[in-house]
């Protein structure tokens, strides 16, 4: 009896340490804007639940080709629909890029209510040069009518 209730507290507590499971996620794409040659393919999305939101842990997976400028950072952002707008940035959300083809594995844990976005910027000036809204069909619904042409201003 002692060793049976030992094995199931020691099985609770492992349960209980592990990290959220991911699950498969079918984005769906909104808004975007690329200069000529430049392009950002998610080929896989992870998630700790499929609603996007505030908690959830996202890892996005896929290919870029970097063409306007001889390199860029390509970063997992979060635009926030509600709160200040500040926003913490991990290591796992960037990752530098050259020109040419290249893959990337980003994540991101969702700390507001907002969009993720896949956006490359400028690695001298730092503004945004292209990109691509991502997320649930709500959520993309909620912000068909934003224009990124700003990114092709740059």
């Amino acid at each position: 009896m002692q060793a049976t209730m030992l094995f199931l507290v020691g099985l609770s507590a492992s349960l209980l340490a592990a990290p959220p499971m991911q699950q498969s996620v079918a984005p769906v794409l909104g808004p975007k804007a690329y200069h000529d040659g430049d392009v950002v393919e998610i080929t896989d999305v992870t998630a700790t639940s499929a609603k996007l939101e505030h908690g959830d842990t996202v890892r996005v997976k896929g290919r870029v080709r970097l063409d306007s400028h001889e390199s860029a950072n390509l970063c997992l952002y979060l635009t926030q629909i509600v709160g200040d707008g500040l926003e913490e940035v991990d290591r796992t959300q960037t990752v530098e890029v050259t020109k040419g083809l290249h893959e990337f594995d980003l994540s991101i844990t969702i700390k507001h209510k907002g969009v993720l976005h896949l956006t490359f910027y400028d690695t001298k000036t730092g503004s945004p040069f292209g990109g691509t809204y991502f997320g649930t069909r709500e959520q993309m619904q909620q912000i068909a009518d934003w224009d990124v042409g700003y990114y092709l201003t740059r």
